[in-house]
């Protein structure tokens, strides 16, 4: 079984077995049917993946090239506006985009916000990666998308809410904190996108891969995936892909979709699994 097929059984099977139900709370999301959309949790889950392989399921297909998009949405595009998503056909964000088609003061646009930096004009992106290049000793290249003052102007709070990362022995490691995490629908998808940006950023500031660690504060799955996902991780595994990323790109803002490949993804078929809002 690949690792992360392995890991992901692992973090069902927690959730189906010691999760706590919300039942008795009166909660925000719904299915499209208007009734609630419970949730069974486990409390700050921590998962890590040590990058020998390509951490994405092959239980059943992940929508790769999706999650790139939404990626470089975020961290290239830097920008809430979903015209990006739309002319890539990606409609995951379509619940939350408001009538100017965006999602408000979230995500994209929290990284591409000019922001004053020791007396220097930049954003959350290309400053972390100055500092990873020339101040890689430091404990404080961490990105926040959790800006208190703004979140009544966003469409979603940001799920994943902060990363940080960390340079030791030539290596680069990032941790990745979620304050809700969907496992059904989110956590696949984060997991391999959180990978991919990270060999984007090892690329560009030299170093070698470290460690990919989640910790997620509220790690759930909602009861209409239950059964679904019990069913899912029965299924044999195939092995681990292979992810090519451009070694020439030496700039953050020069990644573009075609710039990635993955090389022999065998999986089992795509699982549709209802989205509560």
């Amino acid at each position: 079984m690949s690792a992360a097929d392995e890991i992901y059984k692992n973090l069902v099977q927690d959730i189906l077995k010691h999760g706590i139900w919300d039942k008795e709370q009166a909660v925000r999301t719904v299915w499209a049917d208007g009734t609630p959309a419970y949730t069974k949790s486990v409390i700050c889950k921590q998962v890590s993946y040590d990058n020998t392989e390509v951490p994405i399921l092959t239980t059943k297909r992940v929508p790769w090239k999706s999650a790139i998009h939404e990626l470089l949405w975020f961290y290239v595009k830097r920008t809430s506006d979903c015209a990006y998503l739309d002319q890539n056909k990606v409609t995951i964000w379509k619940e939350w985009t408001n009538d100017s088609n965006n999602i408000g003061k979230a995500y994209g646009y929290q990284l591409g916000k000019p922001v004053m930096i020791n007396g220097k004009m930049t954003n959350q992106v290309h400053h972390l990666i100055d500092q990873l290049k020339n101040n890689p000793a430091s404990r404080r290249h961490v990105i926040s998308l959790w800006d208190i003052d703004e979140l009544d102007q966003m469409e979603l709070y940001p799920c994943v809410w902060n990363n940080q990362w960390i340079v030791k022995q030539g290596r680069l490691y990032l941790i990745v904190n979620a304050r809700s995490n969907d496992i059904g629908l989110g956590n696949p998808f984060n997991v391999f996108q959180y990978y991919v940006l990270q060999r984007m950023i090892a690329q560009i500031t030299g170093y070698q891969l470290g460690t990919l660690t989640f910790n997620l504060n509220d790690a759930h799955i909602y009861e209409r995936h239950m059964e679904p996902l019990q069913e899912q991780i029965t299924k044999d595994s195939y092995p681990a892909p292979e992810f090519w990323i451009n070694p020439e790109i030496n700039d953050i803002d020069d990644f573009t979709i075609d710039d990635f490949k993955l090389i022999d993804y065998q999986h089992h078929p795509s699982m549709r699994l209802e989205i509560a809002i």
